[in-house]
């Protein structure tokens, strides 16, 4: 019971597998739905007489439709959710790189050269510009100290890149003066 329990809340923690559960299921409830018809017309075929054959085609043929319906809705279901997963990355992915080109426009340099406060970012850590790990790296963004910070990128451990500054808020009650 208790891995059946356990199963089940791994299934609605990870979306992938609720996509895989539910495609298995539609396969094997459809596979059901033409091996119930297929029974209900082989024992249909061993009757002689109309009378006698109509039971098996209707419970064999309501039955099999019915799982064959369900298994199809299945599927559909399946196939919705991964498609909006994989649009929720790509949303998530979008919103965070408009994100990062809209920081970026604010703080323009106005084309003097100057990226004083600038860093260049990646999926989990921002560098400086001159980093190493940085070196044949394609479609890198620049963003402000104070946007890595506030997306959550930690600064790399080889270049070592500036740190945002704090605030005056977190200076001054972490000091225990009130602030005037």
């Amino acid at each position: 019971m208790k891995r059946l329990r356990a199963f089940w809340q791994s299934l609605l923690g990870d979306s992938d597998r609720r996509v895989r559960l539910g495609r298995i299921l539609g396969f094997v409830f459809v596979t059901g739905g033409f091996i119930v018809i297929a029974k209900a017309w082989d024992g249909a075929a061993s009757i002689n007489f109309a009378q006698g054959q109509i039971p098996y085609l209707l419970s064999g043929g309501f039955l099999g439709l019915g799982l064959i319906v369900t298994g199809s809705a299945l599927l559909l279901l399946s196939t919705i959710r991964s498609e909006r997963q994989v649009l929720t990355d790509i949303y998530s992915e979008t919103s965070r790189l408009l994100s990062r080109n809209l920081a970026r426009a604010q703080f323009s340099t106005n084309g003097s050269g100057e990226t004083d406060g600038q860093v260049v970012a990646t999926h989990s850590a921002y560098h400086r510009a001159e980093c190493k790990v940085l070196q044949g790296k394609q479609g890198l963004t620049t963003v402000t100290i104070q946007q890595a910070a506030a997306e959550g990128l930690e600064p790399c451990r080889v270049c070592n890149p500036p740190a945002p500054p704090k605030s005056e808020e977190a200076v001054s009650a972490g000091s225990g003066t009130p602030n005037p």
